[in-house]
């Protein structure tokens, strides 16, 4: 009962934004990092299970993090929470910096309540992100090669990153 309740509500939110081609206003921002950071640009790390949550980015056809830079006096977690929004449509929750790519990407462990896992591996993004996301994908990093990496450098940051997220444990309801 409690997966159909979950899969109700992901489609409810993608019924609601279905029709609409302009970005509804990003959701307040969610984060538990209040630090100062010198980067500029910040993505999110969402651990589903065995995988992570990734775009598929138009351009390039490969794939990235959600995630994009900071706007007026915007902190860096709440960039990453924006712009992963914007990518995305989840409301993921900011945590800790993971590390930082060779093209100054802040990454953060993202959490997000929302039954993803349910989902298939490949689903469409929300329609205000089609201009730049064509679909959203579950991957696991250590099955993708560098090419297929938006940024291939980004690929054993990625892996160490995702490897220190703790697995979050099953919700009792």
């Amino acid at each position: 009962m409690s997966i159909n309740f979950r899969l109700s509500s992901i489609l409810v939110v993608l019924t609601l934004f279905g029709c609409t081609k302009s970005v509804p206003e990003a959701p307040f921002c969610r984060s538990v990092n209040n630090a100062k950071h010198t980067q500029e640009t910040a993505a999110c790390i969402i651990k589903v299970q065995n995988r992570a949550l990734l775009i598929k980015h138009r351009l390039s056809n490969r794939l990235d993090f959600p995630g994009g830079g900071k706007k007026d006096n915007e902190s860096l977690a709440c960039a990453a929470h924006r712009e992963t929004w914007e990518e995305t449509g989840f409301n993921v929750e900011v945590g800790r910096k993971l590390a930082v790519t060779k093209n100054n990407l802040a990454l953060f462990e993202c959490t997000l309540d929302a039954g993803v896992e349910l989902l298939p591996n490949v689903f469409d993004a929300p329609p205000w992100a089609k201009l730049e996301v064509v679909e959203l994908v579950q991957a696991d990093p250590f099955m993708l090669t560098h090419v297929e990496l938006r940024f291939p450098d980004d690929l054993i940051v990625f892996r160490d990153s995702f490897n220190q997220i703790e697995p979050r444990k099953p919700r009792q309801e």
